[in-house]
């Protein structure tokens, strides 16, 4: 395929599908060399063909003036792992998880759900829901309690070792590695 023969609607769907994360207008404004109103007018034309031939995917704006290629909800819903990508996870799901898994592998704490519930609100129950339903966690019974644990899919998408001891320096690792790229050096 010649690649200088693509048309800006093409080019706009294949960007949307390499990024990892939502662009903005302005990114797919520069990309094509067109203002912001074209793009919104192809990426809307973009939708209707994706809806015209029944695609599991389309574009969705994902923020104001940022766009992303997605599953269609109804999709997503009735695929489990492994076909779940981690930039398919949602951000308030990633916080659920990542505080999970902190206290799980780093601290040795039981989580139940009344106490993501004291961190994380009501909100907390629709999230374990539907973590549950993505296979990302589990309940293990403990006298009365229900303790949340992260699975094996959870370590295999987020690619953890499955040595609790591995799993905890690798989480460590990542938070020391956060911590220093948020420093600013002058």
């Amino acid at each position: 395929m010649d690649l200088g023969a693509l048309k800006e609607k093409e080019i706009i769907e294949a960007a949307l599908y390499l990024f990892d994360r939502p662009c903005s207008l302005s990114e797919l404004s520069t990309l094509i060399q067109k203002d912001e109103a074209d793009v919104e007018k192809y990426i809307e034309e973009i939708r209707d063909s994706h809806m015209d031939q029944k695609k599991a995917y389309s574009i969705f704006e994902v923020d104001k003036g940022k766009f992303q290629l997605k599953l269609r909800e109804e999709v997503t819903t009735r695929l489990h792992w492994p076909f779940i990508k981690r930039s398919e996870v949602p951000r308030h799901l990633l916080k659920v998880l990542s505080l999970l898994a902190f206290k799980e592998y780093v601290l040795n704490e039981q989580v139940t759900p009344s106490k993501l519930q004291k961190i994380f609100g009501k909100r907390a129950v629709d999230d374990i829901e539907e973590l549950q339903a993505m296979n990302l966690v589990t309940f293990t019974p403990k006298g009365n309690k229900r303790i949340l644990n992260v699975t094996e899919d959870f370590l295999a998408l987020f690619k953890l070792p499955k040595d609790p001891n591995q799993i905890k320096k690798a989480i460590q690792g990542g938070l020391r590695e956060y911590a220093l790229g948020q420093l600013q050096f002058e």
